[in-house]
C-alpha cells in the first residue's frame, strides 16, 4: 500500500502494527505542535491548533476505517470518532485558569470522548484482525 493510499484512502485494511504506529505519531505530533505554538505564539493557539487537527483528521480516519476493515468492520463505525473530534476541539478553548467547573455539555462531551476513545482502543488497537480475505481485501501483511 502506497504512502498517499495509507493517509487518504478508504479501502482496504491495515494490521495493529500500523495503527499504533500511527497514533504514536498523531499524539506525538499534537504535542510537539501545541508545545510549540504555546512557546512561539500563545496568541494565535485557539486558532492554529484546531486547524492542525483537520489537517491531521482525514489520514486519521482513514487508517482507522481500515483497521475497522480489518476487524470486518464497516466504516460506519467511524462514528465513534464524533465525540473525540469535538472533544479535541474543545481542548484548546478551555482554560484552566479561569474554569472553575466544567459545564454540563463539556462533561458529556468528555464522558462521550473517554466511552468511545476507550472502545476504538480496544477494538482497533488490541483485537487480532480477521484471517485471510475479508469484504475488504486481503489479511495486511
Amino acid at each position: 500500500m502506497s504512502f498517499k493510499s495509507l493517509l487518504f484512502s478508504f479501502e482496504g485494511r491495515v494490521g495493529r502494527k500500523i495503527f499504533w504506529i500511527w497514533n504514536v505519531f498523531y499524539y506525538l505530533a499534537i504535542i510537539f505542535f501545541l508545545k510549540g505554538m504555546v512557546e512561539l505564539a500563545p496568541q494565535w493557539v485557539n486558532i492554529l491548533v484546531p486547524i492542525f487537527l483537520l489537517i491531521l483528521l482525514i489520514p486519521d480516519l482513514a487508517i482507522t476505517a481500515k483497521r475497522w476493515h480489518d476487524r470486518n468492520r464497516s466504516s460506519w463505525w467511524l462514528l465513534l470518532n464524533i465525540p473525540l473530534v469535538f472533544g479535541r476541539m474543545s481542548l484548546p478553548t478551555l482554560d484552566p485558569a479561569t474554569a472553575v467547573q466544567p459545564s454540563m455539555a463539556q462533561s458529556v462531551i468528555s464522558f462521550a470522548s473517554l466511552a468511545c476513545g476507550l472502545w476504538i482502543l480496544i477494538e482497533c488497537g488490541f483485537m487480532k484482525g480477521t484471517q485471510g480475505q475479508n469484504q475488504y481485501g486481503q489479511e495486511p501483511q
